[in-house]
């Protein structure tokens, strides 16, 4: 099914075996943590590297003295063979208490075509080895287009507390190159503000002036100096990883936009590229440091450095932040 009619399954039901996949990543972790949230457990994750039938098996199978849930989440870049999911499967039928949550990704190295294949017989094969067992989905997620983006953002504003248009919302999104899943990160930042979110409120926050740590770690990074002790300080402070680690993305998306306005216009407008005017101390060091990039080969060396990075991430790996930073210091003057 789609996400329309998995959001009307949901109205009514909760599933007991569910398997996401898709174009985005983002609504397929938003709609894992809804079933999560209906069930009112906390899951037990294994992500790719962590993943073994026995340990899988051994909470499904857990009996509560209160009834409780016992629910894990699965995310995984490569299908289940049929074995593991008949068990799986068995395990649900004989636990009336237990659920399963298979967040399937495109794997870096696997082309789009070989994905689609590879959920559409994963599916299949969840399916015929439910024998009967109800509550079984599959939920195919595409792109969020415009409106559903701002919806997004507009449920998230409104979780949080937070005031804001929709038009400032549009904004916000813009600034993350319509990443839906940047800009809600980028959005609790507001939760800060007393009152509605002006422009100006996106302008500072969103571009690093509200966190000396991060702008601390690109000065080091650009003036090719170590980052060591600062990324150690942020670590320490409790800093999120994967949050970093889109920072970096949203940076670099940035200052490529700068670094190809230039090559194409012989000149950097900052209103122009971004469709606002930045304050002058972020545009004039969007300037500078755009250019400090060797070439455009360097930006895609760092996109994909900044890929692997996130892949790693959520495979589970640690300590692996300093080495991408360091890596994407080579393609840096």
């Amino acid at each position: 099914m789609y996400k329309k009619d998995f959001d009307t399954y949901l109205a009514s039901r909760t599933p007991k075996a569910a398997l996401l996949y898709g174009e985005s990543d983002f609504l397929i972790q938003v709609y894992s943590k809804k079933i999560t949230n209906a069930l009112n457990v906390i899951p037990e994750v294994f992500y790719y590297a962590d993943y073994s039938l026995d340990s899988v098996m051994n909470i499904l199978t857990q009996s509560s003295l209160f009834g409780d849930a016992q629910v894990v989440v699965l995310k995984l870049d490569k299908k289940l063979d049929s074995k593991h999911l008949k068990a799986i499967m068995g395990a649900l039928k004989s636990n009336e208490n237990s659920a399963i949550i298979i967040e399937f990704y495109q794997a870096e190295n696997k082309p789009s075509a070989q994905y689609a294949r590879d959920f559409k017989a994963f599916a299949t094969s969840l399916h015929t080895e439910s024998n009967g067992l109800s509550g079984v989905v599959d939920v195919r997620f595409f792109t969020p287009n415009a409106r559903e983006s701002i919806d997004f953002l507009r449920e998230r504003a409104n979780s949080l507390g937070i005031f804001i248009n929709n038009q400032n919302l549009q904004t916000l999104l813009e600034m993350q190159n319509n990443d839906i899943a940047l800009a809600c990160a980028e959005l609790s930042k507001f939760s800060i503000i007393q009152g509605e979110v002006k422009r100006e409120d996106i302008a500072f926050l969103c571009y690093g002036l509200g966190s000396v740590g991060i702008e601390e770690l690109l000065e080091r990074i650009f003036s090719k100096k170590s980052p060591f002790l600062v990324l150690e300080k942020m670590l320490e402070s409790g800093l999120d990883e994967m949050g970093l680690m889109r920072d970096m993305e949203e940076y670099f998306n940035k200052l490529f936009l700068f670094f190809a306005y230039a090559r194409a216009n012989g000149r950097i407008e900052p209103k122009e590229i971004l469709g606002y005017a930045p304050p002058n101390l972020i545009s004039d060091e969007y300037k500078r440091r755009c250019l400090q990039v060797r070439s455009e080969e360097g930006y895609l060396e760092i996109f994909k450095l900044l890929g692997k990075w996130r892949n790693e991430l959520m495979q589970g790996k640690k300590s692996i932040s300093l080495q991408s930073l360091i890596k994407i210091q080579d393609f840096i003057r």
